[in-house]
């Protein structure tokens, strides 16, 4: 198949991987900034993370919503060119000061995000949305391989996370120049989601209680290899899983909840399981668990916008809102639970995400079984 607009599909898909090849750097860093550098405790990083993605959730909805009102286009920009704010983490003096500085650059990545995915179905036919959404996962999460790796390398050859942020401003204007350009952006009609579209949202909302930060697998790898280096590879291996999978799925054919379902929701779970229990095994059992991640997370991350986007039409950009907020919302609750659970021991927080992958997974198959 041939996307008609491709040009449009690759400035779009580029703008992500020029993001993520910035920001990135910052997710991976900060709880090594928080925790480590900065002694705060692990249930503090799990609130951290909560407020990061609660804040987030919100503008999510508000900005899926200001997208169909106002334009698709201008949201994204506004939203991508604010994603710098993050940059500006390695500044901070104390975790306070990170968290603030981390937070609302975040923000404003959630913020863009359903204005994103919106023009990305704007340019699309239905029958070509599978596709783009595998490609623009393939690029965004290969930007965020790239900013692990070099993060890496700085980290393994003594440079301090701290020091590193502030130059990934840099592919973050990039980033915001190819939003610029795309041709793209148009107004929709701001409505409410259909039943099927609501129980996706549900579910993904259940299954971001397994799509915890990454920081706290980034923290455990730290905690059985005392390595920082080897602690962000294992966010590398676990992003250029989700990237080669997210395009792969984006090409097969395969029916789009049962993928959803199986390769996504079901996986997860098993894997947050596999966390709690072969952790101390070290970097034998830790970077294969995070290929297995990727996976499941590249099924989601194709599998969802696909079927919302099928399930809306010109009220897309608030359809997708909804999608992050449901994402984000479960993602707020779980990081605060992971996070205390983790003070006790890091195989209950593992534990608890693997349950609530399970229960993703058995409300999206009700919909498999209504047909």
């Amino acid at each position: 198949m041939t996307i008609k607009r491709r040009s449009e599909v690759l400035k779009i898909s580029f703008s992500a991987f020029f993001a993520d090849l910035g920001y990135q750097a910052a997710v991976a860093s900060f709880p090594i900034i928080f925790v480590f550098y900065f002694h705060a405790p692990i249930f503090l990083y799990g609130i951290a993370e909560a407020l990061n993605y609660g804040g987030g959730s919100l503008m999510s909805i508000l900005g899926g919503y200001l997208a169909d009102k106002y334009g698709r286009k201008l949201i994204a920009v506004i939203g991508n060119a604010l994603i710098i704010i993050l940059s500006f983490t390695g500044l901070a003096v104390n975790y306070i000061e990170a968290l603030f500085l981390f937070m609302f650059g975040w923000w404003f990545r959630n913020f863009r995000t359903p204005a994103r995915r919106a023009m990305l179905s704007e340019v699309t036919e239905e029958s070509e949305r599978k596709e783009a959404y595998g490609i623009l996962h393939a690029l965004d999460i290969a930007g965020a391989t790239l900013a692990v790796a070099y993060l890496t390398i700085a980290l393994y050859f003594g440079v301090k996370a701290t020091e590193i942020l502030i130059f990934t401003s840099i592919p973050l204007i990039i980033s915001t120049l190819f939003l610029v350009f795309v041709k793209a952006g148009g107004k929709g009609i701001p409505k409410k989601p259909g039943k099927v579209a609501l129980t996706i949202v549900i579910s993904t909302m259940f299954f971001a209680f397994t799509q915890y930060s990454f920081g706290f697998p980034i923290i455990t790898t730290e905690e059985f290899t005392r390595r920082f280096y080897l602690a962000t590879l294992t966010y590398g291996v676990f992003l250029a899983s989700s990237s080669l999978f997210g395009y792969v799925f984006g090409k097969i054919k395969l029916e789009e909840v049962k993928g959803l379902a199986f390769l996504g929701y079901l996986l997860a779970g098993l894997t947050s399981f596999g966390f709690a229990f072969l952790s101390p095994l070290g970097v034998i059992s830790i970077y294969p668990l995070s290929v297995i991640m990727g996976i499941a997370v590249a099924s989601t991350e194709t599998f969802e916008p696909t079927i919302i986007s099928k399930l809306s039409r010109s009220e897309t950009g608030t359809a997708m809102g909804a999608l992050s907020f449901g994402r984000s919302i479960g993602v707020l609750i779980g990081n605060t639970i992971m996070g205390f659970l983790y003070q006790y021991s890091y195989s209950y927080s593992y534990i608890f995400a693997g349950i609530m992958g399970i229960i993703a997974f058995l409300i999206v198959f009700t919909v498999l079984l209504r047909g």
